[in-house]
């Protein structure tokens, strides 16, 4: 039987593990170009984000590129900015992402953020992979997005595997390929593996 004194108790680690709930908030786009531009963010070290994200607007009938420089405003009316935050518990995982979607003004039209309250607490989820977190949230920001019909445009064309890039240059080249995500790992990880990390 319980006795009063356990309720206290029981009531602190229910709060404690319900504190793991995930929070998405997005305020989703309306009309978008067929092609956006993604600003490459350093700061982010979850190394699979960009091509989850590049998958998510292919999904919606939107193409992008990354750039790591300066962003010519003529070819990218549309800017995507994104921060996202990895956190320990025996190993990393995702647990904060903000995307914004910025118009030829660079002012805010769409956003999304996704968080885990209090790190994920004890839920298992907390290690689900970084696609398995963001398609959700990617497709709730472009759900209802109305995609201006593509202009035939000629690609330049990118430079076989050159071996005497760095590994940064070799990773931004993979990651402006648009791969599936499969594929993209299996380079990823090949690449890794040539430069010995």
């Amino acid at each position: 039987m319980l006795s009063i004194r356990t309720f206290p108790l029981i009531a602190i680690l229910s709060v404690v593990a319900m504190g793991g709930c995930t929070s998405v908030q997005v305020d989703p786009l309306v009309s978008a170009p067929h092609l956006m531009c993604i600003k490459h963010n350093p700061k982010v070290m979850v190394s699979d984000f960009v091509p989850v994200l590049q998958q998510g607007f292919s999904r919606h009938g939107i193409d992008t590129r990354l750039y790591e420089g300066a962003i010519p405003r003529a070819e990218c009316s549309y800017l995507v900015t994104y921060s996202a935050r990895r956190s320990w518990d025996f190993m990393p995982y995702l647990s904060q992402a903000d995307i914004q979607i910025l118009g030829p003004d660079r002012r805010k039209l769409a956003s999304a953020e996704y968080h885990l309250r209090a790190k994920g607490g004890f839920s298992m989820m907390k290690w689900q992979g970084t696609e398995t977190k963001m398609r959700p949230v990617i497709d709730q920001l472009l759900a209802g997005v109305e995609v201006a019909p593509k202009s035939p445009v000629v690609e330049a064309e990118t430079p076989a595997s050159n071996t005497s890039l760095s590994y940064e240059e070799r990773l931004s080249m993979l990651e402006q390929e648009q791969l599936p995500y499969e594929e993209y790992m299996r380079r990823f990880k090949a690449l890794n593996q040539e430069f010995g990390r």
